[in-house]
């Protein structure tokens, strides 16, 4: 690793809850707002995505799908992208428990990872885009920091149920 991380943020797709989008379709959405990714990150991964500004995104049937490389620097929160890891979840504020195990196993996998990686003890932040100063406060729709302290179990009003979810991945 490269570069120093010092947080994972979480973000949501701020799209229908339960309806499935690609990181394709992501990657298109940044495109039209100018998100642009190195040639040289693109031919390390994901080399079609010539945008998304996430390194992770979790659908909602909890598959997890790959965006920037890990020592690529996201575009995914103003101002942190240079020290952080950006996970986003398909959905607005309501996941599937799919959607929340993943999330848990996959901050993690980045906590370890980060920590391996660096030789560094010192554990990154997880935050929610919410919690960070001068960006949207709706993202994402739920407290990462009450999820953190049940224990990243899913948080009650945040679970959607089978037959709230439109579109099979």
């Amino acid at each position: 690793m490269t570069r120093q991380i010092k947080s994972i943020i979480i973000h949501c797709s701020t799209t229908p809850n339960g309806k499935h989008f690609s990181v394709e379709e992501i990657d298109r959405w940044h495109r039209q707002r100018d998100f642009k990714r190195s040639a040289e990150f693109r031919q390390r991964q994901n080399h079609k995505l010539a945008a998304i500004g996430y390194h992770f995104v979790i659908y909602t049937n909890g598959s997890v799908a790959s965006g920037r490389h890990f020592d690529e620097i996201g575009a995914h929160a103003q101002g942190y992208n240079g020290k952080s890891i950006g996970v986003c979840l398909i959905g607005t504020d309501k996941f599937t428990l799919s959607q929340w195990k993943s999330l848990e196993k996959n901050v993690c996998g980045l906590v370890t990872d980060i920590m391996l990686l660096q030789g560094d003890s010192e554990t990154p932040r997880v935050l929610g885009c919410r919690d960070l100063l001068g960006v949207p406060q709706n993202c994402p729709g739920f407290s990462v920091t009450d999820w953190l302290a049940n224990n990243m179990r899913p948080l009650p009003g945040h679970i959607l149920v089978q037959s709230e979810i439109e579109d099979a991945e």
